[in-house]
């Protein structure tokens, strides 16, 4: 994060004593800095304050590797969501858990998903030798359940992934035929069901797939306190699911998880009182992202999430280049349904501030 992002968000801080400042020169030749990180899906409410104390107090103890940090943290996780702690499995932000998952079950047959979707973990699933099926979006911009569950069972899929909230659309599947599919669906593979900005959608025990691993189902819910909770620098998240997934993925994690992070985790999951102010930030921020495009005739779907699907009505890339060289990094997604669609992430007031300043000049380009 650069120093003018940072000091937004916390005020900035002291140099210390006699430390040497870099050369910062400008290179007259070099691409404009970013003034405007649109292009990630972070939180900049940022953490809760316990977590913040709980982090600070655990860097004292960062000379020791975190094993005693894990038990706690997986025991609140099955507590708060009725689960059992085998069926809880720590991971160093959720996509660690969708990257090795997915690779695991890619060897089984191709991983199906939606296009567009949060393709990473799977795309980390096919450098490793997974077969990829993508299924276009219905016409509602919602993922097609009933043809994601044909392509399942005419490729013999290894696993079957959904985002819900879907990144980058921002929708919310209906929480009844989001679960009449993965019970179905998951008679013969995984499901596995990414919930990272699950705790932002109207109401999130009835829309979570919690329910379908308690019941047994094979299902994995993935969660990551990088989103909602605003812990993305610190790595922290789990996976909801059958206890012998729990194990597959343990069997792949080569390492232990960070002190700050377990610590900071296990003091905020939950908490309702942030939770709530989170939400309110973050629905704010997107209805001055609903804003900024309206006065600019640009159309926008409803999110769920923290960014906002936008079509921009020029060809992606080229317009995703064009506002970079004014200073404003904003996301494209690999998508032919797609081609005048960026995504814009919530960021900070100042950062959508200044591309709302800059959105003219670019859509004139």
């Amino acid at each position: 994060m650069d120093a003018t992002r940072r000091g937004l968000l916390i005020g900035g801080a002291a140099l210390a004593p006699g430390l040497v400042m870099a050369d910062t020169s400008v290179d007259p030749t070099a691409p404009p800095a970013i003034r405007a990180h649109l292009g990630v899906t972070e939180n900049p409410f940022g953490p809760a304050p316990a977590a913040r104390k709980a982090a600070a107090d655990a860097l004292l103890e960062t000379p020791y590797y975190a094993w005693a940090l894990e038990p706690p943290l997986v025991k609140l996780i099955a507590q708060r969501d009725a689960l059992k702690p085998e069926q809880v499995g720590l991971c160093n932000g959720s996509l660690e858990a969708l990257s090795l998952l997915s690779t695991a079950f890619g060897k089984g047959g191709p991983i199906v998903s939606a296009q567009p979707s949060y393709a990473t973990p799977l795309l980390y699933a096919g450098r490793q030798g997974a077969k990829l099926e993508w299924v276009p979006l219905a016409a509602d911009q919602q993922i097609d359940l009933p043809a994601l569950a044909a392509r399942a069972q005419a490729t013999n899929a290894g696993a079957v992934y959904v985002c819900n909230p879907n990144n980058p659309t921002g929708l919310l599947l209906d929480a009844d035929a989001l679960q009449a599919f993965c019970i179905e669906v998951a008679k013969t593979r995984p499901v596995i069901v990414d919930e990272a900005y699950i705790e932002i959608s109207p109401d999130t025990v009835r829309n979570s797939m919690m329910d379908l691993v308690r019941a047994g189902h094979d299902v994995i819910v993935a969660r990551t306190f990088s989103k909602v909770y605003g812990m993305a620098g610190l790595r922290v998240g789990f996976i909801a699911a059958r206890p012998d997934r729990v194990k597959t993925l343990k069997s792949m994690i080569p390492t232990h998880k960070g002190r700050p992070g377990l610590a900071a985790a296990t003091a905020c999951y939950g908490d309702q009182a942030y939770l709530a102010g989170a939400k309110s930030y973050l629905e704010g921020c997107r209805k001055k992202i609903y804003a900024i495009c309206q006065a600019n005739g640009l159309k926008s779907l409803p999110s769920h999430g923290t960014y906002v699907f936008v079509d921009c009505g020029k060809p992606n890339v080229a317009f995703q280049k064009t506002l970079a060289s004014l200073g404003v990094e904003v996301r494209v997604f690999d998508s032919p349904a797609h081609p005048t669609w960026i995504r814009v992430g919530t960021a900070s007031p100042a950062e959508l501030d200044y591309f709302a300043t800059v959105l003219p000049q670019a859509l004139k380009a």
